[in-house]
């Protein structure tokens, strides 16, 4: 099976499953890559298919992909994404820059499929088939297995001197980060050849919120099991490190409803005392995740877990609420921290409003308060960013360096595609630069509203 994704904007990175559509992009002025169409097998009758771009209205479209009208006198690259299986996919280049003409005529894409990239293909599958029937024949298999290269291979500590910093982000950036581009591909294949095992099990399946974002068996949090139920120790969640701690944080997907249970239970097993929230429940129309906190003072119960609200207090781009959890007669306070701004596509504008937000979150929880509870919609992209740049922030305080490729590195063999984008990485990149020249804001945010709750408590 295969589809399209096309971009104007060719400094972004296109790897998630689940892509955007014509329509999502329409609010851009630049858009950001986007599938043209559901996947589908063109090579029935031949090894070569002519395929349209722009070709459709999309007037009579409410859901769904649609091949919708390019914008005249512009600029695009296109690659071809082929599916191995449902959740499998690898792409090819972005092809080299193909302008529209001023009066709107539609890219004529020629979409052929070399034997290269049919006997590629071919070998993934077999590898996976390989891995599902035994870890051991995976090892084995891993010397022939062209999507990875050996940790050995790859240098994986890269640190930069902070005084050379300025000049480095200047060399990866230039030529539309190409350098940027090369170096965040290196990171594409860390950690994937490690078991999802629990994740795959049928009585867990369906409380993952994405079929491809499984967590690692080997750093996963395991829940207490329930009277010896299958399944009942599974939640879609791993240990990652952190500055202080190779457990400093446990980061998860954006709970559904019929998971929200199991991550108050996992909050509470764990001890944790503060979690970071990096979605709105609903983007684009789209449940990212489930509101699974009371939408009042009144206490809710989650399982046996009762949660009530404190004090909520609003900022510019986040919020900051105290809950009071009691289970029996043992009660707790959880501080949840949320970034409410974090566009739909892209990263924070100016970056500068993601590091007034780790530091908020840090001058109220210290390094002894963990693990942190950190979560985003697939808990993978946004919650990296926040954590790479947490982890740089405590470190440029003592040290004369950073090692951004390192700190991505490991946080990718605990948990699957930590920094999903490339734009994500860069983003990483430019906060750290904001800070080394001075241009953080570090006056305290505008508190825009606060709710007492519950007066005494």
């Amino acid at each position: 099976m295969y589809t399209i994704i096309v971009a104007e904007d060719d400094s972004k990175n296109a790897s998630g499953l689940e892509m955007p559509s014509w329509r999502d992009v329409q609010a851009y002025s630049v858009w950001p890559p986007y599938q043209v169409m559901e996947p589908y097998y063109p090579f029935k009758n031949s090894s070569v298919e002519d395929f349209t771009i722009g070709s459709e209205s999309c007037e009579g479209h409410h859901s769904g992909y649609c091949n919708g009208p390019l914008k005249s006198g512009s600029t695009y690259r296109v690659k071809v994404r082929a599916f191995t299986a449902p959740d499998k996919f690898t792409d090819t280049h972005y092809s080299f820059p193909i302008q529209t003409d001023q009066d709107n005529t539609p890219i004529v894409l020629g979409v052929t499929i070399p034997l290269v990239l049919l006997a590629m293909i071919f070998i993934v599958v077999i590898v996976v088939r390989k891995r599902r029937f035994s870890s051991r024949r995976a090892t084995e298999a891993r010397g022939n297995d062209n999507l990875s290269l050996p940790d050995s291979i790859i240098e994986t500590s890269r640190p930069i001197r902070l005084e050379n910093f300025s000049e480095h982000y200047r060399m990866m950036s230039a030529d539309s980060d190409f350098r940027f581009s090369e170096e965040f591909e290196e990171l594409k294949h860390v950690g994937r050849e490690q078991p999802c095992s629990a994740a795959d099990l049928p009585c867990n399946r369906p409380k993952n919120r994405f079929t491809n974002i499984l967590p690692y068996d080997h750093s996963r949090f395991k829940l207490q099991p329930v009277d010896d139920e299958e399944g009942s120790d599974y939640i879609n969640a791993n240990y990652v490190p952190g500055y202080n701690s190779p457990r400093e944080f446990l980061v998860t997907q954006g709970p559904l409803h019929s998971t929200r249970d199991d991550f108050w239970r996992m909050c509470w097993e764990s001890n944790s005392r503060a979690i970071v929230m990096l979605t709105r429940c609903i983007e684009k129309g789209r449940e990212k995740c489930d509101h699974y906190w009371p939408y009042d003072t009144m206490p809710v119960y989650y399982g046996d877990i009762s949660v009530q609200i404190l004090n909520d207090s609003h900022y510019q781009d986040w919020s900051i609420t105290e809950f009071m959890m009691c289970r029996g007669d043992t009660s707790r306070v959880m501080r949840h921290f949320h970034f409410t701004t974090w566009p739909d596509f892209g990263v924070p504008s100016p970056p500068q409003t993601l590091v007034r937000f780790v530091r908020a979150f840090r001058e109220r929880v210290g390094p002894e308060q963990r693990p942190v509870v950190v979560h985003c919609s697939a808990g993978v992209g946004r919650s990296g960013t926040f954590i790479a740049l947490d982890r740089i922030l405590q470190q440029i305080q003592v040290t004369d360096h950073v090692d951004i490729f390192g700190i991505v590195w490991a946080m990718r063999k605990e948990r699957v595609w930590m920094v999903q984008t490339e734009q994500q990485y860069i983003c990483i990149h430019q906060c750290l630069l904001a800070v080394l020249e001075g241009n953080e804001n570090q006056g305290p945010p505008r508190e825009i509203h606060d709710n007492q709750g519950f007066e005494g408590q």
